[in-house]
């Protein structure tokens, strides 16, 4: 159920973080992948790494700030692999290029770009990918979100408002074009320790992210990546206008939780450091 041998499939922001470990899981699955990303050295390096182990990958340049460079992967896409079954929305723009902070002192461009690059952006690849979907008989749509999109983080306003509105977007397409066969689903990730993340993130944030999350490691790229696999292939055929978060458990309890825990067994948190640092 897993076996995605004649699928195609685009993912956008692929050349690292969780949309590199998802095109290299769906390559290894039998698909044919197209990497969508700004970042043409890095891509270029993925597409030809899984070139030379006889997989199917190919890149094209795509600026998700450019609904011209996205309706053009799809055009490529089409040409190169006769259609389009699978589309993950991975992309998005670093607060170096969207700074973001309180509604009080938010300039409307950052506002504007950070919306564009975390929702428009998603926005525009389903708008122009699904008349190729449609015309194939139906596809799957997997974009991922963020907890920002849950949960208030004080001074990320116009993030969480693009991410909350991701979830949205997700359920509209489901409800729209279900009839077409084509289904869209949202995974929403906790920390991962990425290169971005472990750049955003500092040692301090990743400890107290240790400490709030249930299972005793943070997620890795490859935990995205094999639930987005899950919701885009046929495994997950009567799933759709779903978020998944795959957070460790952290979301799924009250603040005391730790306090309670730790009282019966505090050797359960005693390895807390050590699990982060071999899962890392």
């Amino acid at each position: 159920m897993f076996d995605l041998h004649g699928k195609t499939a685009i993912v956008l922001g692929g050349a690292s973080g969780i949309g590199e470990a998802t095109v290299r899981t769906m390559c290894e699955l039998g698909g044919a992948v197209v990497i969508a990303d700004v970042d043409r050295e890095g891509a270029e390096t993925v597409a030809a790494t899984l070139a030379t182990q006889g997989l199917q990958c190919a890149f094209c340049h795509t600026d998700i700030m450019d609904e011209t460079s996205i309706a053009g992967v799809m055009n490529f896409t089409q040409e190169r692999f006769g259609g389009i079954d699978i589309l993950v929305n991975s992309a998005g723009i670093p607060r170096t290029v969207a700074p973001d902070c309180e509604v009080i002192d938010m300039p409307l461009d950052w506002w504007t770009t950070t919306i564009t690059g975390h929702l428009t952006g998603s926005m525009l690849a389903c708008k122009h990918v699904l008349p190729h979907m449609i015309a194939r008989g139906g596809g799957s749509i997997v974009n991922i979100s963020s907890l920002a999109g849950f949960l208030a983080t004080v001074n990320q306003a116009a993030y969480s408002a693009a991410k909350a509105g991701v979830h949205q977007l997700c359920r509209e397409v489901a409800a729209t074009y279900g009839r077409d066969n084509i289904r869209c689903n949202t995974v929403v990730p906790g920390l991962v320790l990425t290169p971005r993340g472990r750049a955003t993130f500092t040692p301090e944030m990743v400890a107290l992210f240790a400490e709030e999350t249930p299972l005793p490691r943070i997620a890795v790229a490859q935990d995205l990546a094999n639930a987005v696999v899950f919701l885009a292939s046929d495994a997950a055929s009567m799933i759709t206008g779903q978020t998944l978060t795959v957070d460790g458990g952290m979301t799924s309890k009250l603040p005391y939780w730790r306090s309670k825990l730790q009282g019966k067994n505090p050797d359960k948190f005693a390895k807390t450091t050590f699990k982060l640092e071999a899962g890392s």
